[in-house]
């Protein structure tokens, strides 16, 4: 039988001003969405600038896995 595992990360720091790190991952591809599902951003690794992005919540797919943080 299939046993699925349960995603153990951490995106840090949130609230952030200009990194978010992703512990627990291999390295790949990260996108950031706007609340309307727009794709602001895409890069490839464990961590993504997000210093360009204006102050607001935004969404951070990793994988399949989809989390919300936000940017100062």
């Amino acid at each position: 039988d299939a046993v699925e595992m349960e995603a153990t990360y951490l995106v840090y720091p949130n609230p952030t001003q200009d990194i978010l790190y992703i512990k627990g991952i291999e390295a790949q591809t990260l996108r950031v969405f706007n609340l309307q599902g727009h794709v602001l951003q895409t890069t490839e690794g464990t961590q993504m600038s997000v210093v360009n992005l204006p102050t607001g919540t935004y969404l951070l797919q990793i994988g399949t896995q989809v989390v919300r943080f936000i940017k100062q």
